[in-house]
């Protein structure tokens, strides 16, 4: 999809686990952009829910709208921008989900648990972002899109146990939670599910795997993206990828490169 300056794609694939335990994809994203009064804002969010509960995908759609909509909300207050962002809003957007997800648990005679989800989600301006982490997934951003400046926007975390992450409905979320203000123009950024993970990152420098995550972005860079969201579902649903990782796996693909060169292109030709 494009906008005003973002080109984004995304797409979600349902891991082999997944089917052939007849179980539905749990991994859920919003990706859009708003108008503020400091320009476009582009807001992504994946969420993942939690595989072994009922109730994991609609904990994850609803972190997804939930937190889309307060951040939207918030930008468009009074002397709101991305750089007033900061760990308490997270916090609090944290204790709001949870009490959300209590009411929805009661009316349905569910636990909270049964909704447990993780959280990555990104909100980048012109010249600042702001990143919210809570359990597995990954933020990667880079500030140009050549090779070796691709790097993590929250440092991966590393858990006691396998298979062991932080969830939003956990009583210690809000303390868990990880956060990260960049004042820096950002040109790519890349949000994927832990399911994508053995592929998109180099565990032995723990750092973003480039050539991966590079031919994956170049169709948004060289504004080439027609078909993209359905040629990246096909892609995430290979033998190839289905050999590395058997959970469910989803991907958002965001740059503004293209829209730069079109500008500076324009300004050459006025000049």
């Amino acid at each position: 999809m494009n906008s005003k300056d973002w080109r984004y794609a995304h797409a979600s694939a349902i891991g082999a686990a997944h089917l052939a335990q007849n179980t539905v994809c749990q991994d859920r994203f919003s990706c859009r952009t708003i108008e503020t009064s400091g320009g476009e804002v582009l807001i992504a969010v994946i969420a993942d829910g939690a595989g072994s509960t009922s109730d994991g995908q609609h904990g994850a759609q609803t972190a997804c709208e939930l937190f889309t909509e307060e951040v939207n909300s918030f930008l468009k207050s009074e002397n709101a921008s991305v750089k007033s962002l900061n760990a308490d809003f997270g916090k609090r957007w944290i204790n709001y989900f949870q009490q959300k997800i209590a009411a929805e648990a009661k009316t349905n005679g569910k636990i909270v648990r049964d909704y447990a989800s993780t959280l990555i989600a990104a909100i980048v301006g012109k010249s600042a972002a702001a990143f919210y982490q809570v359990g597995d997934g990954a933020i990667v951003i880079s500030d140009s899109g050549a090779a070796e400046s691709y790097r993590f926007a929250i440092a991966q975390h590393e858990t006691e146990y396998v298979n062991m992450t932080d969830f939003l409905t956990d009583a210690a979320a809000a303390e868990r939670l990880r956060f990260a203000l960049i004042e820096e123009e950002i040109e790519d950024l890349i949000l994927f599910s832990d399911g994508i993970f053995p592929v998109a990152v180099n565990y032995q420098a723990n750092q973003p795997h480039e050539p991966f995550l590079m031919p994956m972005i170049a169709p948004l860079r060289n504004g080439n993206a027609n078909n993209l969201n359905e040629k990246l579902e096909n892609f995430l649903q290979t033998p190839k990828i289905n050999e590395k990782t058997d959970d469910d796996k989803t991907i958002i693909l965001a740059s503004r490169a293209f829209s730069k060169s079109n500008l500076i292109a324009k300004s050459e030709a006025r000049a």
